[in-house]
């Protein structure tokens, strides 16, 4: 289930469709050839707990497992790391861990494709932030404009300063209102504008809040300085490739370095020089 804040796409979908759920689990045991599933889902959210413990398969070794509330506790090795205290290697994927990592709104997706016939030609988005006047979850087509699903939740209050695809934390700024919803576009966070004031970033302090904020234990103010840099053989020496990208150094620095944004710069050049 999602943990960033405002979306609740995953979250609906445990809770409206979950034999939808159960269904695309079932199928995707069967595919993989495997004989467990793990389901985690975030204490905040009882009422999803509830109802995908209500449709469990009796026939299949399939378990719901409450998680601590923090973020990103989604997230892929994150998730694993909490269900069966496993670390993915660096630079690897989870399956050299021996797990299979799959979204709720995939799983579900998986049944509805078996069930229908249809390929993944609609999804559910989250519309949501405080310069929206009527938030809502819809099912929209892929490829719907951004202005359109606005327009579907009446539109924007006057204080609307910024709209995100995707979280506040891991999102990306839009500038253009006929940009189309995508299939992994799972939220569009309209944000009020004194929630986006701009601040002036400043000479890092080393006072180490971005190391004690990694989920992966990386050194956000080194990299951060290799990037500046432009160091490129010492940022992937220093693992610059684990990097998730959450956002969690970029909140808690008070020097208000945009450190997520300059990995998410460096990593796309580290790609590109490997792949000339």
């Amino acid at each position: 289930c999602e943990c960033e804040p405002y979306l609740t796409t995953d979250h609906r979908t445990m809770v409206e469709y979950p034999e939808r759920v159960q269904q695309g689990i079932r199928i995707m045991m069967q595919c993989l050839d495997v004989d467990r599933t793990m389901i985690g889902i975030e204490r905040n959210k009882p009422d999803a707990i509830e109802a995908i413990q209500a449709t469990l398969p009796t026939d299949l070794d399939v378990t719901v497992h409450p998680l601590t509330v923090k973020y990103p506790q989604g997230a892929e090795k994150m998730l694993i790391e909490a269900l069966v205290a496993r670390e993915v290697p660096s630079g690897k994927l989870p399956l050299d861990a021996g797990v299979v990592v799959q979204n709720v709104a995939s799983v579900a997706t998986i049944a509805e494709v078996f069930e229908t016939g249809m390929p993944l030609i609609e999804r559910i988005v989250t519309v949501t932030g405080r310069g929206i006047r009527r938030p809502s979850n819809l099912i929209v087509p892929v490829g719907t404009k951004l202005r359109d699903l606005l327009d579907a939740c009446d539109g924007l209050k006057e204080d609307a300063f910024e709209i995100v695809f995707g979280g506040p934390m891991m999102g990306a700024a839009q500038a253009d209102l006929d940009t189309p919803i995508l299939k992994g576009t799972t939220g569009v966070v309209v944000l009020a504008e004194s929630e986006v004031k701009a601040k002036e970033s400043h000479p890092c302090i080393r006072c180490g809040h971005c190391l004690d904020a990694c989920p992966v234990f990386l050194n956000p103010q080194l990299l951060g300085s290799l990037a500046k840099a432009e160091r490129w053989e010492e940022m992937e020496a220093s693992h610059l490739m684990d990097c998730m990208l959450c956002g969690c150094c970029s909140y808690v620095c008070p020097s208000n370095i945009p450190l997520s944004q300059l990995f998410q710069l460096a990593k796309a050049a580290l790609r590109k020089r490997k792949a000339a």
